[in-house]
Parts: C-alpha cells; sequence; structure tokens
C-alpha cells in the first residue's frame, strides 16, 4: 500500500551551491544521477514563486466535480514513431479558462500544456487528464484534490516533443526516450505518449494513465519506485512499467 497521501517539497541546485534533491523519472535512464534511492524529505509545499509557462495567469473560478469512476475515450495506437517531431518550438501553450476542481487535501493546483509543434490536441489532452484525475481509481481515490489553473501552480503537465522533455528534465538524462517529473514539470516524451512502448501489451490509453498517474504520484508519494508484487497481480502505478512488467499485468491505475 502507497503511504499516506503528502506534498513534496524539491530544492533544485541553483549556480554552484546548494544541494539537489530530485524527482526520479518513471523510466529514466539508470546510468543518470540521481538515483531511485534519493530521499525526499516530506513537507508542506509553499506557493510557487514563479510559473513554469510564459502565460499571464487569470482568475480561473473553481466548481465542484461530482465523484465518477471516469470514462477515458479510446484511443487507437495507429501513429508510427518515425513521423513524429524530434524538437518543437520550445514554447508551451496552456489549456486556459478552464473552471475544474475536485476537493481533497492535498489540494495540487496544475497546469496543463502542449508544446507548439509537437502536434498534440490541447482539448483532448485537457480531457484526458482531467477525466484520469477525475476517476476514483486514481489519486483522487486516495484523498488528493486537483485544481486546474492558468499559471503557477505546483507543476505544469506538458506532452512536448523528446528534445524538449530532455532539457526540461536536466541534469536527469531522460536520452530522448522517458519521461520526468521534476523542476516544476511532468514532462511527458511524445513518443512514449503517442506509441508507448515497442513491448507495451494492452492499449494506448492504459499507457497514457499510467504516465499521468505515475508522474502526478512523484509529486504525493516521492521518488521512489516499487516492483512487481507478484506474477498476475495489476502492476503497481509507481511501478516503473516502462521499462518492463516483470510478470505483473499493466496498469494505469493507483487502485485499479
Amino acid at each position: 500500500m502507497l503511504p499516506r497521501l503528502r506534498l513534496i517539497t524539491f530544492v533544485l541546485t541553483l549556480g554552484a551551491c546548494g544541494n539537489a534533491v530530485s524527482v526520479v523519472p518513471e523510466d529514466a535512464a539508470t546510468t543518470s544521477p540521481p538515483t531511485t534511492e534519493t530521499t525526499v524529505a516530506p513537507t508542506t509545499v509553499p506557493p510557487t514563486t514563479s510559473a513554469p509557462t510564459t502565460v499571464p495567469p487569470t482568475t480561473v473560478p473553481p466548481a465542484s466535480v461530482a465523484p465518477t469512476t471516469g470514462s477515458v475515450p479510446s484511443t487507437p495506437t495507429t501513429v508510427d514513431a518515425a513521423s513524429l517531431p524530434r524538437r518543437g518550438s520550445g514554447e508551451f501553450r496552456p489549456a486556459t479558462d478552464i473552471t475544474f476542481e475536485i476537493d481533497g487535501s492535498p489540494m495540487i493546483e496544475l497546469t496543463i500544456a502542449i508544446e507548439d509543434g509537437a502536434g498534440v490536441d490541447l482539448d483532448e489532452l485537457t480531457d484526458f487528464v482531467t477525466a484520469t484525475l477525475t476517476d476514483s481509481r486514481g489519486w483522487r481515490g486516495r484523498g488528493a484534490g486537483f485544481r486546474l489553473v492558468d499559471s503557477g501552480g505546483l507543476f505544469t503537465l506538458v506532452v512536448a516533443t523528446p528534445d524538449t522533455v530532455d532539457g526540461l528534465c536536466r541534469p536527469l538524462q531522460t536520452v530522448g526516450r522517458f519521461s520526468c517529473a521534476r523542476n516544476g514539470w511532468i514532462a511527458l516524451n511524445l513518443l512514449r505518449w503517442e506509441t508507448a512502448t515497442d513491448d507495451w501489451p494492452t492499449d494506448l490509453d492504459t499507457y497514457r494513465r499510467y504516465l499521468v498517474n505515475h508522474e502526478i504520484g512523484h509529486y504525493i508519494v516521492g521518488p521512489d519506485h516499487v516492483s512487481c508484487p507478484a506474477a498476475g497481480l495489476p502492476a503497481p502505478v509507481m511501478m516503473q512499467q516502462t521499462k518492463g512488467l516483470d510478470g505483473c499485468v499493466a496498469n494505469g491505475w493507483v487502485d485499479p
């Protein structure tokens, strides 16, 4: 069972001083620092001091979202990875003026965005992420609350090209293949978002739900990963399923 929900504060290295405490990505290269043994002390997260995007903030009035088990639209895996861009504009377009709030504790404010030039539909991404957050099988079922903001939240969730993700995740080495949760970002690699992995055994929606819930989980429970508990069981959401399932069944939910 995952520990009681709590937000995690991450200290970043600036210049030549300070100690870095990093969130390990769901599937970053194992040769890159930091490792999954990094210890992150739980604490109350203060409001962020800078917005991850350059879009000026606007007021988003809160509203309640009714409990549901969720239904995320089915997405076939039909994209040829070779056709996807490796590099985008490096500029991000957030979803704005959207009222979305789920009561809970901790209350996590986030922005959803795409990289211009990545070819991702912002409305479809927003619908997928909010449906995932609303579902009681996700972190909502563990008590977490979520509020969509134009900017200035705990993190910005963005689907971006491999080169851009590499830049957002540094000094972690995502090598054009992986995703990460760090530096005020959840940076989802476009290749993984559109194609999952070569040996992913089930539908693309399940993989996308896994990416969203896994990376958000790093901001809630910290950097550690877990292993497959036993063959035939659903893979824990904080397992690095991109690297293999070790006998577990592919799973995108916190509590399937």
